[in-house]
């Protein structure tokens, strides 16, 4: 919650915090994009750098393996507060584009917090509904 308002910048964020967006979107602007949220999110909760590890890309937080993830993934439908709720078409791993969106669950409902390449370009709280698409099949869950 304390991201809230935080522009939108694509490849932006860190375990410190926002950053520049990268090429090649450079518009000068300094915040998250929606993996960068995520992975700054984790780095806050539990330390760990997903950044580093070759995790920040959506796609590659998504289809890796629990092993690889070092967290556990479940169904949507038992989705809690915290989780990363993942969104992508068919959600197809074998296709790393289609998973293209991430948000971080607020309740085991219909919010989440992201960061939206959107019309607001900025940190902020959405419906999972009204969000456009269904979300992927399961959640990751940063914690025990």
């Amino acid at each position: 919650m304390t991201a809230k308002g935080i522009p939108y910048a694509w490849g932006g964020g860190s375990c410190s915090g926002p950053t520049h967006d990268q090429p090649p979107y450079e518009y000068g602007d300094t915040g998250y994009d929606c993996s960068g949220l995520v992975c700054w999110a984790v780095c806050k909760v539990t330390g760990r750098d997903l950044f580093t590890e070759g995790l920040r890309v959506t796609s590659s937080m998504y289809c890796a393996s629990e092993e690889t993830l070092g967290y556990k993934k479940y169904p949507y439908s038992q989705r809690k507060a915290g989780d990363a709720v993942f969104f992508g078409g068919e959600c197809d791993c074998s296709d790393s584009e289609s998973i293209h969106h991430v948000g971080l669950m607020m309740d085991s409902g219909d919010r989440m917090w992201n960061a939206p390449n959107d019309r607001v370009n900025k940190v902020q709280e959405n419906s999972i509904a009204g969000f456009g698409e269904e979300p992927c099949p399961y959640v990751v869950r940063f914690a025990s």
